[in-house]
C-alpha cells in the first residue's frame, strides 16, 4: 500500500471511476503523445489528466499545526518600547487610588473569617461599593460595573435580604442600581444541584467539574455590557469543593478560579474560614495569613488575602484593654457594631489600608455601611495601624493599672478605717483578710495610701510578734501606742 493510501484510507475505497481511469492512464505512459491522441479523443485526455493532478496533489504533506516548541519560540521576543511604556500603569484593581488597590483583576483574592462574623454582610456591602460606584478607604471602584456572588452556602434568598438591607439605606436611583447590577445564581435550584461544587474527587484525586468553564461561558454574553461584571464572589472554599482541604485540593480550587478570573478579566474572591487555633491571637490583633484555613496551599496560590475581624460594640463589646476594642475606639466613633477588612498580603505591590463597616439595624437585618476612620489611620498599611494599636493599647493597660491601684488603694483605706473603729488594728494582714485576699496581698496599697497622705503608719505591739509590727491607721486618729 502507498503512502497515499495509507494517509488517505477512503481514497481508493470510494473512488473505482477514478482509480480505472488511473489506471488507464498509466497503460499509456510509455505512448507517446500523438499516440495517445490518436487512441482517444480531446476530451477524454483532458479528463485524465485532471486525474492524476489530483493523484498527484493529494500525495502532498497537508500543512501542520504549529508545535509547542514553535509557539514558544515566537513568543521568544524582547519587550516593546509600547510595552515599557505602559508599564506605567499599576495592575489594575477593583478599589484602586494611584499604587494602592484591593482585589487585583484577573487574579484571585482570599478572604478569610470566623464562623458567623459577619462574612456575607460585609460581601454585599462591598459588592453594593461597586454597584454604585462608592470608594470604600479612599479607594474608588470602576464606573457602572456589576458583581457575580456564586455562593453555596447562603442562599439566593439570604442574599436577598441582605441586598434589601443595604438598599433600604440608599435612595431610588442607587437602590435600583444595586438591585441591576447584583447578580446572585440560585444554586439550590433543580437545574444547578448537580453543579454546585467546582471541584470533586475521582480515582482519589481532585478534577475540575466543569462548572468553571461553564460560568465563564455563561458570563461572556455580560462582558459586552456596558454595566459588566468586574468582581465575582466565591462562598465558600469548604462548600465549593468535595475534595480534602490539603494542598492538592486548593491548588485545584484557585486553579478554577484563576480560569475566570483570567478569561474574562475580573476579581475574584474565595471567602474562606480561619483556623480555630486562630482565634486565640485576635485579643491582641496577631493576626496572619496562617489564621486562614488551608495554610499556605491557599495564600501562597492567591494574590491578596485579607481578614475579616469583629471589633465588637458599645453593647457587646470585647475587655477594655483587648486590641479589638482600642482599634474600634482609634476608628472613631460608632456606637454599634464595627468589623474591619485587613489586608495581610499582596503580592501586586498594593497595600491597602485596613476597611471598616459599621452595622446598622434595618427591617430587614443588618447592614454594613463603609465607615471611615479617623484621619490618624486614613491611608495607613496594616503593618502601621497595628503598631499604632499596640501603642494605644500599651497606655489603655496602664491607666487601667493605675485605676485599678486607685481603687485597690481606697478599698484598704476603707478596710484601715473599719478595723481601727471596731478597736482592732489594721495591719497589712488583718486588712488583707478582711479583703478577702492573701495575707501579703494589701501591703503595697497600704504602703501607697500612706504616701498620699490618708493613712499613718505606726510600728505597734502585736500579739504573737515579738518585735511588733506595722500598723496602718487612719490618719485623723490618734492612738496612744504603749
Amino acid at each position: 500500500m502507498s503512502m497515499h493510501e495509507k494517509r488517505n484510507p477512503g481514497w481508493r475505497a470510494g473512488a473505482s471511476g477514478r482509480d480505472a481511469g488511473v489506471d488507464r492512464l498509466h497503460s499509456h505512459s510509455t505512448a507517446t503523445i500523438s499516440e495517445i491522441q490518436g487512441r482517444i479523443d480531446d476530451d477524454e485526455l483532458a479528463r485524465l489528466e485532471q486525474l492524476a493532478g489530483d493523484y498527484c496533489a493529494a500525495d502532498v504533506e497537508p500543512d501542520r499545526p504549529p508545535s509547542l516548541s514553535d509557539t514558544i519560540s515566537g513568543l521568544l521576543r524582547p519587550m516593546t518600547d509600547a510595552e515599557l511604556e505602559a508599564s506605567r500603569a499599576p495592575h489594575p484593581h477593583v478599589f484602586q487610588a494611584g499604587e494602592r488597590g484591593l482585589f487585583p483583576l484577573g487574579e484571585v483574592s482570599v478572604i478569610g473569617a470566623r464562623g458567623r462574623e459577619g462574612k456575607t454582610t460585609v460581601i454585599v456591602g462591598l459588592a453594593v461599593a461597586v454597584a454604585i460606584q462608592h470608594d470604600v478607604g479612599r479607594l474608588n471602584p470602576p464606573v457602572g460595573r456589576s458583581v457575580v456572588i456564586f455562593s453555596a452556602e447562603d442562599d439566593r434568598r439570604q442574599y436577598a435580604r441582605k441586598v434589601a438591607a443595604q438598599c433600604s439605606q440608599l435612595g431610588p436611583q442607587q437602590a435600583a442600581q444595586v438591585k441591576r447590577r447584583i447578580l446572585v445564581p440560585d444554586l439550590d435550584s433543580q437545574e444547578m444541584a448537580a453543579f454546585r461544587t467546582l471541584v470533586t474527587v475521582a480515582d482519589r484525586s481532585p478534577v475540575p467539574t466543569g462548572t468553571d468553564a461553564a460560568l465563564v461561558e455563561a458570563m461572556r454574553p455580560l462582558m459586552d455590557r456596558p454595566d459588566a461584571p468586574v468582581l465575582v464572589v466565591f462562598e465558600t472554599a469548604s462548600t465549593l469543593s468535595d475534595a480534602e482541604e490539603d494542598t492538592r485540593g486548593h491548588k485545584m480550587l484557585i486553579a478554577c478560579l484563576k480560569r475566570v478570573a483570567r478569561e474574562l478579566n475580573v476579581a475574584c474572591i474565595l471567602v474562606h474560614h480561619t483556623s480555630q487555633a486562630a482565634d486565640n491571637n485576635l485579643a491582641d490583633l496577631n493576626i496572619s495569613t496562617a489564621d486562614i484555613r488551608g495554610g499556605t496551599a491557599l495564600v501562597y496560590n492567591s494574590r491578596q488575602n485579607a481578614m475579616l475581624v469583629n471589633l465588637g460594640s458599645d453593647a457587646d463589646p470585647f475587655d477594655a484593654t483587648d486590641a479589638r476594642t482600642v482599634l474600634r475606639k482609634m476608628a472613631g466613633s460608632h456606637d454599634g457594631r464595627v468589623t474591619a477588612l485587613v489586608t495581610l498580603d499582596s503580592s501586586k505591590g498594593m497595600d491597602p489600608p485596613p476597611l471598616f463597616f459599621a452595622w446598622r439595624q434595618t427591617d430587614f437585618g443588618p447592614a454594613a455601611i463603609e465607615h471611615e476612620p479617623l484621619p490618624t489611620l486614613q491611608g495607613k498599611p496594616w503593618r502601621k495601624v497595628r503598631e499604632m494599636v499596640m501603642a494605644e493599647r500599651g497606655n489603655v493597660r496602664a491607666e487601667a493599672r493605675s485605676n485599678a491601684q486607685g481603687a485597690s488603694v481606697t478599698h484598704v483605706v476603707a478596710l484601715a478605717e473599719k478595723l481601727h473603729k471596731a478597736g482592732k488594728q489594721p495591719t497589712a494582714r488583718a486588712v488583707s483578710v478582711a479583703a478577702g485576699k492573701s495575707s501579703t496581698w494589701a501591703k503595697p496599697y497600704l504602703e501607697a495610701a500612706v504616701d498620699e497622705g490618708l493613712l499613718t503608719c505606726t510600728k505597734e505591739p502585736i500579739p504573737r510578734m515579738k518585735d511588733g509590727g506595722a500598723v496602718y491607721r487612719p490618719a485623723d486618729s490618734t492612738v496612744v501606742v504603749s
